[in-house]
């Protein structure tokens, strides 16, 4: 007897005209071949996240292609099933193994687990994210969110794991943001006569309001550019240079 395979339900099939498909391969699957842009477009169209809504997205690292979204893509994904039965958790825990549903000191949690559940599974299938698989760092000390909300992020970790393990035929070969944080880390670079760079207070909130700008073309991006502090334009041309220049070919894809 044939085995039916299991299709995540759509409202409506996502569908990409010529037009599209070339704005998505210069402004959301940047530097992706013919070969990557095809698997992209196919795990788009499979989960039924809309690249055109930032739903889902691909980097490259290292000459490798990695398709993401965020946990919110994951959770609706699940939901689409009609197998998804919510969670438990999340649950953090120190060096000491003790579980607790809520992360109230000071210093980042050692782990975190999340429960799935399904309506067809008897248990809840639980994955584990541990803090130091995680968490991005930027010479020597945590960086981003990860230094603001260290609990939340890791505990997106476990959710998304989880979420993998319960729905593997919807969501292999994706990964959450939050995941990959860490493979964006900037290498530490010994300089002379120069201290480490600091990030400046209000910096992300502003590569925040950036990054909405870009979306409005290259003249706004520009303006708001030469408009904002120059300590966060050098911190951003200095630790992480290839997210301005993403920033540059997404306003330059937009159509005014």
């Amino acid at each position: 007897m044939a085995t039916a395979m299991s299709i995540v339900k759509h409202d409506l099939p996502l569908t990409f005209d010529d037009e599209q498909i070339a704005l998505i391969k210069r402004s959301i699957a940047v530097g992706a071949s013919n070969d990557e842009l095809a698997l992209f477009l196919h795990q788009a169209k499979r989960t039924g996240l809309d690249p055109m809504s930032r739903q889902i997205y691909a980097i490259k690292r290292g000459g490798k292609m990695t398709i993401q979204t965020a946990i919110d893509g994951f959770r609706l994904v699940a939901e689409r099933t009609g197998k998804y039965a919510g969670q438990l958790g999340p649950f953090w825990c120190g060096e000491d193994g003790q579980w607790s549903d809520v992360w109230l000191k000071k210093t980042p949690p050692s782990a975190a687990k999340v429960g799935v559940l399904r309506k067809d599974f008897t248990e809840p299938l639980y994955a584990v994210a541990n803090f130091d698989a995680y968490a991005q760092e930027f010479n020597g000390k945590l960086s981003g969110l990860w230094a603001k909300m260290g609990a939340l992020m890791l505990a997106k970790c476990a959710e998304s794991l989880a979420l993998r393990r319960a729905f593997p035929q919807e969501l292999s070969g994706i990964y959450t943001t939050e995941e990959m944080t860490q493979a964006d880390d900037v290498p530490t670079i010994q300089v002379e006569a120069k201290s480490m760079a600091v990030e400046p207070a209000g910096f992300d909130e502003w590569l925040t309001d950036l990054e909405a700008t870009a979306t409005e073309g290259t003249p706004a991006l520009e303006a708001a550019w030469k408009a904002s502090s120059k300590d966060f334009r050098k911190y951003l041309t200095d630790t992480a240079p290839t997210t301005w220049a993403d920033l540059k070919k997404k306003a330059a894809a937009v159509v005014l």
